[in-house]
């Protein structure tokens, strides 16, 4: 009867969805709007050194291969829900001190990804979505440039879903606004934005069996108790940053080499992360109770004032740039009792382009570099000692088609984060009172032909690595720990309609027994690409399939949101295959999507959580409209 029901709802969700679907494209068939194809309409720039980085073009992108790839994939199943760190990255955050890094980073948007923008005019994005268990999410990007003076940009993002399981609801909202103004004669100017992230969900501790069986995996997943019946976790974050600038050299003509500009940037931040179970008395969830056996109510604040002053010499041309400058950090951590901390900081800047401005488009770029050198040193403080030396260099060889070199390394040593020194909550305390710097080393090497092909190659290795071991508690590992990874990137249209795209990630870690990863993953895409009603109308039906190899893999401890090592579950390899249909009509793009459409037919072992599982056969629909008036 349960099967019965449940069959029945999924059935009534797709009909609505397939409705909606057709309602959309009607109403986009008739509508029309203003629709800017000028590949200079929009340039943006990433936050960090601003007087030194540059604008580029940042023309929307339009192709429907990854439009119903909406969000990256939770490890835990639900969205906004904590996932663990399962792929290699390269980068790293700026040094300094750092509470700690907690597993939500899909879900908030961080510095390195707020972004200013020049426009020719305004310029809106709308996306919704939804689909089963209650996912709805909005999409908001909205920017405007006044009189090529002053610009203001507003990034929005929303989502909630109420997940498969009992207690596992997530509600997230992420949202920046960034302003940039250059005076008329280009004096003086400003940079700003304001940020905040907002991140909640219940905690349910996953299922009370841990894992599903071939008698179990099919029944609806609210009947299956769950390990904790009240608890609930709130994470928060705000920053505000203004950066003034002021060019120091009254001329500023063609017959100058270079100007010179003094910036000042100033930036607060605070953030908290609050923990609360009612049910703890009953659950017995926790080994420790420390403070109250009847209420858990954790919280965790910090709060950062950062100063800065630095000097900047820029060529002409912009082709050049050199930054050199001193920052001071005060952070404030309270918990349950408050802790100062102060960082001195010596930083600089160096970057070079090669490219040349294009006053005709019809005429075809030549080869250019581009790189960036960036140094800090953290002289004196609580992180005294710490360092980051980075470059970023590419060589655009055929920039009208996008092939590009490129070449990423650093290297840095960085102080402890706060929740491996000192916790203090009602089911874990610790004080360490010593680690050793974790000493760290990456290089990436890759080319990319367009969209077409793309290939890296990264080596990272780790000096006294920092981790949670089998009872969640911090532990450093004093040796080296070598990891390596290689991306490879294929797609390719064959017969002008039918679409193929590979993507296999192999990663290798010299101590699996600390780094759990999935040797080997693999997104497979087999598409059929349309163009209907004298090109107007762009449709593109296909299927994904990913795939994961088995491993070991991390357990999740609600308390202190830290991924920490288990042994007794290993994952397994298993087909995870969505069927989509992507749309677009102008300035008007759409999709449905049945995601994990095999649940139900290859067995119960879709997770790479111990009790935390992937959604079950769901629907998704969406639309997303551009404007440009």
């Amino acid at each position: 009867m349960v099967e019965f029901l449940r069959d029945a709802e999924t059935k009534a969700g797709f009909k609505r969805a397939v409705t909606m679907f057709l309602l959309c494209l009607s109403f986009c068939g008739v509508s029309q709007v203003y629709y800017s194809i000028n590949p200079k309409y929009l340039k943006s720039k990433k936050e960090q050194n601003n007087c030194v980085s540059r604008y580029k073009s940042t023309y929307p992108d339009t192709t429907l291969t990854e439009f119903s790839n909406f969000t990256p994939r939770n490890f835990m199943g639900n969205i906004g829900m904590p996932s663990p760190n399962l792929l290699l990255t390269y980068g790293t955050d700026n040094i300094g001190f750092r509470f700690f890094q907690p597993p939500t980073v899909i879900d908030k948007y961080r510095e390195n990804e707020i972004d200013y923008y020049r426009s020719k005019g305004p310029y809106a994005n709308l996306t919704g979505i939804a689909g089963s268990k209650q996912m709805q999410s909005f999409d908001m990007l909205f920017t405007h440039t006044y009189r090529d003076k002053v610009n203001i940009t507003l990034k929005f993002n929303r989502y909630t879903s109420l997940g498969y399981y009992s207690k596992q609801q997530s509600y997230n909202n992420k949202f920046f606004m960034t302003s940039n103004y250059t005076e008329k004669k280009k004096r003086y100017g400003y940079y700003l934005y304001l940020l905040n992230n907002s991140n909640k969900n219940q905690e349910n501790g996953g299922i009370s069996d841990r894992s599903l069986n071939d008698s179990t995996y099919l029944i609806s997943k609210e009947l299956f108790p769950v390990r904790l019946s009240g608890a609930n976790r709130d994470n928060r974050e705000t920053k505000i940053m203004i950066n003034p600038w002021f060019r120091l050299n009254v001329n500023s003509d063609s017959t100058r080499l270079f100007d010179h500009f003094l910036q000042v940037k100033s930036k607060f931040s605070t953030s908290s992360y609050r923990y609360k179970d009612k049910g703890i008395k009953y659950d017995k969830f926790y080994k420790n109770i420390y403070s109250d056996s009847t209420l858990t109510l954790d919280s965790s604040h910090v709060q950062q004032f950062m100063n800065e002053l630095n000097y900047t010499l820029l060529s002409s041309n912009h082709a050049f740039g050199f930054s050199a400058g001193y920052r001071n950090e005060l952070s404030k951590v309270w918990q349950k009792r408050d802790t100062v901390f102060l960082n001195h900081m010596l930083y600089a800047d160096l970057n070079f382009s090669s490219e040349k401005e294009q006053k005709d488009t019809s005429k075809l770029l030549k080869p250019y570099v581009e790189s960036r050198f960036n140094y800090q040193y953290i002289v004196g403080g609580s992180n005294a000692g710490n360092f980051k030396i980075e470059n970023n260099s590419f060589y655009h060889f055929k920039p009208m088609k996008h092939w590009t070199v490129f070449f990423n390394a650093l290297i840095e040593n960085r102080t402890a984060d706060y929740i491996y020194r000192n916790w203090s909550s009602n089911n874990f305390i610790w004080n360490t009172k010593y680690y050793e710097q974790q000493k760290q080393v990456q290089a990436q090497l890759g080319i990319k032909f367009g969209k077409s092909f793309r290939i890296s190659v990264m080596n990272q290795s780790i000096k006294n690595f920092l981790y949670f071991d089998s009872l969640a508690l911090p532990a450093q590992f004093k040796g080296t720990i070598n990891n390596l990874v290689l991306d490879v990137n294929f797609t390719k249209l064959f017969f002008k309609h039918l679409g193929i795209s590979l993507d296999h990630k192999y990663q290798l870690t010299s101590k699996p027994s600390l780094v759990r990863l999935p040797q080997n993953i693999t997104t497979a895409k087999l598409f059929y690409n349309g163009n209907l009603f004298k090109n107007n109308l762009q449709l593109q039906i296909g299927t994904q399939v990913q795939l994961y190899d088995a491993f070991t893999t991390y357990d999740y401890m609600p308390s202190t949101q830290v991924f920490y090592l288990q042994d007794k579950i290993k994952t397994s390899q298993y087909p995870y295959l969505d069927v989509y249909l992507n749309a677009r009509i102008h300035p008007v793009s759409i999709f449905l999507k049945m995601e994990n459409a095999l649940q139900g037919l290859v067995g119960p072992a879709y997770f790479f959580v111990p009790g935390y599982y992937q959604t079950d056969r769901t629907f998704r629909f969406g639309i997303s409209w551009m404007f440009f008036d």
